[in-house]
């Protein structure tokens, strides 16, 4: 289905974790696949209700929380989260990059007019480096 990028789904949440906000996408409906690829991966049509979802993306994990507005299907927004140990520091460029891979593996699951070419274009266009893209 997918290409690793290095990402994993996994179940649960590390203990000894703090929860560090990197990216809000409150309109993940604009395009329809990357809703079904996320209620696909993590069973939200199954349960809506549980336990955000958690990718390891090399060594490190990372927090999705899926949102629900009114009058929208679900999910409508996902909110991203790095989960850092105790209260070590989070490596920006390390989560930046960890990001970029994310976004390349969803791409790839998703599929249809966007591949990873458009991603990496896209990027360059708006200036945005990723070591990994």
């Amino acid at each position: 289905m997918t290409r690793n990028h290095d990402v994993v789904v996994v179940n649960g949440r590390p203990a000894r974790v703090r929860s560090v906000p990197l990216l809000a996408e409150h309109q993940i409906g604009h395009y329809p696949e990357f809703r079904a690829f996320f209620s696909s991966v993590f069973g939200l049509d199954a349960d809506p209700f549980r336990a955000p979802g958690v990718i390891r993306v090399g060594g490190r994990h990372y927090e999705l929380v899926f949102v629900g507005y009114s009058g929208q299907p679900f999910p409508a927004g996902v909110r991203i989260a790095a989960l850092v140990p105790g209260l070590e520091p989070m490596d920006e460029e390390q989560a930046l990059s960890d990001l970029w891979a994310f976004v390349a593996w969803m791409i790839d699951g998703v599929g249809g007019a966007w591949d990873v070419g458009a991603l990496k274009k896209t990027g360059r266009i708006y200036r945005i480096s990723g070591r990994r893209v």
